[in-house]
């Protein structure tokens, strides 16, 4: 059992524990995250790292990602999937990626996927393309 400050207990929720006195929560160790799967393509699309580990979009136009909420050490996924008609653009300019590669797949139906974890300063993000 784990207790706030106030006393009440905390328990683990959609695959994150309580941090410090439970006013912020990091991804559980060594289990399974949670999918968050309710998100709509935008082209302002914010990916709210406290509702989630994994993030499956289709992408249906270009989108500007923006993350909020992230724990140090936290890592998420996003799997972004082109609609039927592809050439769909992302943009993620809170973070730097492995090698420099951010460009995604654009052909119909391509899967591609971007890990990212935060630093408390830094997102530090790998684009992974063209699952087939």
């Amino acid at each position: 059992m784990i207790l706030s400050a106030a006393g009440a207990e905390l328990s683990y929720t959609q695959g994150f524990v309580p941090v410090g006195v439970g006013n912020a929560w990091a991804a559980k160790p060594g289990g399974v995250g949670a999918v968050n799967s309710s998100l709509t393509d935008a082209t302002n699309l914010t990916i709210d790292w406290s509702t989630g580990t994994y993030f499956p979009i289709t992408m249906t136009t270009n989108t500007t990602f923006t993350f909020i909420n992230a724990t140090i050490g936290q890592r998420i996924k996003l799997i972004l999937t082109q609609n039927g008609t592809g050439s769909n653009t992302g943009t993620f300019s809170q973070a730097i990626f492995s090698g420099g590669s951010k460009t995604l797949s654009t052909t119909a139906n391509a899967v591609d996927t971007v890990e990212v974890e935060y630093t408390g300063s830094l997102y530090l993000a790998n684009l992974l393309k063209a699952y087939a």
